[in-house]
């Protein structure tokens, strides 16, 4: 048998060539079109996603309604898949459970009996457990939808029809509110009082030329589930403008005294959205981490009767304080964006008040209308059909004689209809008629129906033939929907009140004493006094500091003041002490970057404690390059200070290297690197703004700025010089004359020009009732300690006196600050002194005001006249005579800061 050869297949090549990204868009627009039109967004007629329409038709279909009993939502679930939703049952599951859950729609339009979830964000119970059925006010969604008021489309699989939208008796777009993700678009519309959106509706059906201000009359804001309080805002006007808004919801909560003698912050309404277990949780953190002091304890006492989050507070606490706080950093009150995006004629729309009332009205008038096509169809139907049996019975001997002689019922049609004139209605009805209804009773009957029908049918005529009985129709059954299912209002809306939220931080934390200090590099801490003393912080002990940084600040202050640190780049930090981090005090401590970034190269140069942000006190700021200005104190106090704050605006090449504070009335003693000092009224400054540059601080000749000091009026004291060198100089300012801002500086620190030495550092430790030390770094990375009871007064005209233990070209590379500032309600300000009348005299070479006295300052371009001879100590009203030459703490030396 000869073998059979094997047949290749033969293979037809039907290959189209496209570009990929032409391809892709092509594609990717189909798919993003069935997700905006037929799934996640809602259409505005009847504010209904597909999947919920579904359900609601298919509830509807099975007798699922609120006068039967409850189904298996697993039933349903797969009634709604197998019919009408080719998707997953979790996404169709999802959308049921939705629309029971009474804190995320206004109205539920399902009746839920199991667990449906929680505020707290439980999920719902599985569905073969849960049962379910239309609510009552859903049964108006799908009211008349038996009478061709809306179109019928094929489901998916052609085997049957869904509704393209429901008839939606009232507004549910509004009322319930609605949000979806789409692609490339999202939509988020706020819930709404029903009673309040259908008078809005019935407004615009009765003015149809009215603006939005008349409508937003009615509806002056959303009205959430969960209730709690709008705030009026510009944004509220934008949802209804323009589709688009942002408003400020918060909590309902007030302060309550509890029976066992505390009080309480009670929550009984929450913004909508927020997952109460997630704000309980918030508040409780807040009490846990110790952020504000007041909180004892946070409970959740929620049950059957409504919500309740109950706050105890301690008996040193601020209530109003607290609840301010909680409101800002908590969900106790959070932001709602409102994006009233619909589908309106098949294609995504953004909807204002007025736009959405008109879709609504249209939809509503098309639907009555064709309720009214349908029942006088019907009417007009059955009315020929009484008319035949009537006129059938007024010859109903002729018409049994017809219908006997007939072969069959066909034939007796046939012959009523020519014999008679019946139309086929007419006559299929006669024939079918049992003959026990020709009574005189039926036929009385059948009368009555017909003027019934007569009238129904003219009123029908009536209403599709006049708009305003048609509007009628509509105002009355939302009147009527209204009145029956309407409630009151639950969310108020108030005026906001932002000075409430204004709140001093310091009413927040507990008060309590801690050592704190702050590098130059940046590094700050805070700590206990139990840790300082432990340290032997008390004795001097210096806090721990990474190798090479120095020392800025070191002091005691409370948990409820402000540092404010001043960098080299001209900006100043903010810090609440109490929300520095707390570390041992020989710890180095943490960077300050964990709150506020800070650059690289950005230095601390000075720091300050401050308690009160006084009006009448200033700081003075000078840098390298001789520039100097004074700020109030005032404005250096910011609400948000997440980053370092400008304090003066400096040149590039240029650096701030101190600042201090100043009384109002202060003299400024400021020295340059190399010696030379000057000594001048604050007065000649005018106050600048943080934001400002600054004045020339005096004609040092280029050389740069070391060191400022700054003296209340009528105070000297004595003043320590420290040059790199190790060179020390302990002077009386009592021999520092005080000049004109741009005089000739005078020489104070002479040095050998063999071997010069700069001005590194200078204090005035005799502020402090115990003598200081200051400790030196070295070059090499040595240090050692200077201290006041090894030094004397130098005479002015002597040289600095050169501390053996540092040896030749070993420099001091920086000290550490020992003392510290407080700036609180103990300094004393002074007021500044008055204006002097112009003065006759020969043009100054000077362009500045000079201080001819301690109490007036001399006008621009005019120059001071000659001070008298006497002693410069007696314009300070202090007393004429000078301090001899000796020991510092020599035994005829009196300490008495007073004196």
């Amino acid at each position: 048998m000869a073998r059979k050869e094997k047949q290749e297949p033969v293979i037809v090549e039907d290959i189209h060539h496209e570009a990929m990204d032409e391809l892709m868009g092509d594609r990717f627009g189909i798919y993003a079109k069935d997700v905006i039109q037929d799934r996640a967004i809602p259409d505005a007629r009847d504010g209904m996603k597909p999947v919920q329409r579904r359900i609601i038709f298919a509830m509807y279909q099975t007798g699922n309604t609120i006068d039967k009993p409850t189904k298996k939502c697993a039933h349903i679930v797969g009634e709604v898949m197998g019919k009408y939703h080719p998707h997953g049952d979790s996404s169709i599951y999802d959308a049921l459970v939705r629309m029971s859950q009474n804190w995320r729609v206004r109205l539920p339009l399902v009746d839920f009996q199991g667990n449906n979830g929680s505020m707290d964000g439980d999920g719902p119970a599985a569905y073969r457990y849960t049962e379910a059925r239309l609510a009552a006010v859903s049964q108006e969604l799908v009211r008349d939808i038996d009478k061709d008021t809306v179109d019928m489309d094929l489901t998916f699989d052609d085997t049957d029809f869904e509704p393209s939208v429901l008839p939606a008796r009232f507004p549910n777009l509004l009322v319930n509110g609605a949000e979806g993700i789409a692609v490339g678009l999202a939509t988020e519309i706020p819930p709404h009082n029903l009673r309040e959106v259908t008078s809005a509706v019935i407004y615009r059906i009765n003015h149809p030329t009215c603006d939005i201000s008349k409508l937003t009359a009615f509806i002056p804001g959303p009205d959430f589930p969960t209730g709690g309080i709008i705030y009026e805002s510009q944004g509220l006007h934008d949802i209804y403008t323009t589709g688009r808004g942002r408003i400020d919801v918060a909590s309902k909560a007030e302060i309550v005294d509890n029976p066992d003698g505390y009080k309480q912050i009670i929550v009984s309404e929450i913004p909508y959205g927020v997952i109460k277990s997630d704000l309980v949780r918030q508040i409780d953190q807040i009490r846990h981490d110790k952020t504000i002091a007041g909180i004892d304890e946070v409970r959740d006492e929620t049950d059957k009767t409504g919500l309740r989050i109950a706050v105890d507070l301690k008996d040193d606490a601020k209530p109003e304080a607290i609840l301010a706080y909680l409101m800002s950093k908590t969900q106790l009150r959070s932001s709602y964006s409102a994006n009233m995006v619909a589908i309106v004629d098949g294609r995504p729309k953004t909807l204002d008040l007025l736009s959405y009332c008109d879709t609504y009205i249209a939809h509503q008038v098309s639907v009555i209308t064709r309720r009214c096509h349908f029942d006088l169809n019907r009417d007009n139907a059955r009315l020929s059909i009484v008319n035949g049996l009537i006129k059938a019975s007024s010859i109903i001997n002729e018409v049994v004689d017809v219908i006997r002689h007939s072969a069959d019922k066909a034939d007796s049609k046939t012959n009523l209809e020519t014999k008679f004139g019946f139309t086929p209605d007419q006559s299929e009805a006669i024939v079918m008629m049992p003959l026990y209804k020709l009574s005189h009773t039926d036929i009385t009957t059948l009368m009555n129906e017909k003027a019934a029908l007569e009238a129904e049918i003219s009123s029908l005529n009536g209403i599709l033939g006049d708009k305003e009985k048609l509007n009628e129709v509509i105002v009355n059954d939302l009147k009527n929907i209204a009145k029956q299912y309407g409630d009151n209002r639950r969310t108020a809306i108030e005026e906001d009140h932002p000075e409430l939220r204004n709140i001093d931080k310091r009413d927040l934390v507990a008060k309590e004493d801690v050592m704190v200090a702050v590098s130059r590099d940046g590094y700050v801490k805070r700590s206990s006094i139990a840790s300082w003393k432990g340290s032997n912080g008390a004795n001097g002990a210096a806090p721990g500091l990474k190798s090479g940084d120095t020392l800025i600040y070191s002091g005691q202050c409370l948990t409820t003041d402000f540092m404010l640190l001043f960098t080299n780049k001209g900006n100043y930090l903010y810090i609440p002490v109490h929300l520095i981090k707390t570390n041992k005090w020989l710890d180095e401590g943490i960077h300050v970057n964990y709150a506020i970034s800070l650059s690289p190269d950005e230095k601390i140069v000075r720091g300050f404690a401050v308690r009160d942000f006084r009006q009448d006190l200033f700081i003075a700021i000078v840098t390298k390059k001789a520039q100097i200005k004074r700020v109030r104190l005032s404005d250096f106090q910011v609400v948000r200070y997440g980053r370092p704050i400008t304090a003066m605006r400096i040149l590039s090449d240029d650096e701030v290297v101190d600042a201090c504070v100043t009384t109002g009335n202060s003299n400024l003693f400021l020295i340059s690197a190399v010696g030379y000092g000057i000594f001048y009224n604050e007065n000649l400054l005018e106050p600048s703004t943080t934001k400002s540059g600054g004045f020339k601080a005096a004609k040092f000749g280029g050389k740069e700025v070391a060191a400022m000091l700054s003296f209340a009026p009528g105070e000297r004291g004595k003043v320590l010089m420290l040059t790199d060198g190790g060179a020390t100089r302990v002077f009386d300012m009592d021999h520092i004359e005080k000049t004109d801002r741009l005089d000739k500086p005078a020489l104070i620190v002479p040095t050998f020009k063999s071997d010069i030495e700069n001005v590194l550092f200078m204090a005035k430790p005799f502020d402090r009732a115990l003598p200081i030390s200051y400790v030196t770094t070295l070059q090499d990375g040595s240090s050692f300690t200077i201290s006041w009871p090894d030094l004397y007064l130098t005479p002015m005209e002597r040289y600095a006196k050169k501390d053996d233990k540092i040896l030749r070209k070993n420099m001091i590379a920086y000290v550490h600050r020992a003392d510290s500032d407080l700036i609180d309600d103990t300094i004393k300000a002074y007021p500044a002194p008055a204006v002097a009348a112009p003065v006759n005299v020969a043009a100054s070479a000077s362009d500045e005001a000079v201080l001819p006295k301690d109490n007036m300052v001399a006008p621009a371009e005019s120059k001071a006249p000659e001070a008298p001879a006497a002693s410069k100590a007696s314009e300070d009203n202090e007393p004429s005579q000078k301090f001899e030459q000796i020991s510092i703490f020599g035994d005829d030396f009196d300490d008495d800061p007073k004196k």
